[in-house]
């Protein structure tokens, strides 16, 4: 199905917003899901600062995507992503150039272990920056779905088997979620943080501004207060 699991988005988009990349590269896109979470917390998120980022003609962050699936293709694509490649991602990619990020979500195991390993090293060619992958943790079987032969699961991926191409950041996401992190060309390290309850003095102090101070107050407290913990949870 062209989906995956909803529990490892709070780490990527945090992974991701760490990487403050200038252009992506979404290898298998699927719904389309992940183009419309990119673009909200690159370009949209900063409308807060830059209203005119709100607008598409100001967008400066370049989403991509490559879909082996046409049918999957819908006008939320055309809006989220700047191009979408249609064909083999191992075919496409080499053709390309490079990107801050070259995103493969819940895709490398519908490859064989070969295949995949070739995709993995074109991927590492071609990205400025980052690669970041998200597969399942443990042996998940599906087959061919929604009329389409590229759903059915062809590998699992481990831990060693990312190391054995390179140097690699792993995590356990959420759920089932493994998550691997190449850095290249001196990247910074990221890591994922997992959104965090609020503090004990903006849960208490806010029913007491709400009491004693003007409404106009209480509304620039609180979008400051915001900020602070958005901050905090990047």
């Amino acid at each position: 199905m062209p989906s995956s699991r909803p529990d490892s988005i709070p780490a990527i988009v945090s992974l991701v917003r760490q990487m403050d990349p200038a252009s992506i590269l979404d290898v298998g896109v699927g719904f389309g899901k992940w183009g419309v979470l990119f673009r909200e917390y690159t370009d949209i998120v900063k409308s807060e600062a830059e209203p005119q980022r709100y607008d598409k003609a100001r967008w400066r962050v370049r989403i991509d995507g490559i879909e082996g699936f046409e049918p999957y293709l819908t006008p939320l694509h055309r809006f989220a992503y700047d191009q979408i490649f249609v064909g083999d991602a191992r075919r496409v990619l080499p053709t390309l150039g490079r990107y801050d990020v070259i995103f493969l979500g819940d895709v490398i195991e519908h490859f064989t272990p070969g295949d995949g390993r070739a995709l993995l090293r074109e991927a590492l060619d071609h990205a400025a920056r980052y690669v970041l992958v998200s597969t399942p943790r443990y042996e998940t079987e599906q087959p061919a779905s929604c009329g389409n032969e590229l759903e059915r699961h062809r590998s699992l991926w481990t831990g060693s088997d990312f190391r054995a191409l390179d140097a690699v950041d792993l995590f356990a996401g959420a759920g089932e979620v493994l998550l691997a992190v190449y850095r290249r060309g001196g990247a910074k390290p990221v890591r994922p943080r997992a959104s965090r309850r609020p503090a004990w003095w903006y849960r208490a102090g806010l029913p007491l501004a709400q009491r004693v101070l003007p409404a106009s107050v209480r509304a620039r407290l609180r979008l400051g207060l915001d900020r602070i913990l958005r901050g905090r949870d990047q």
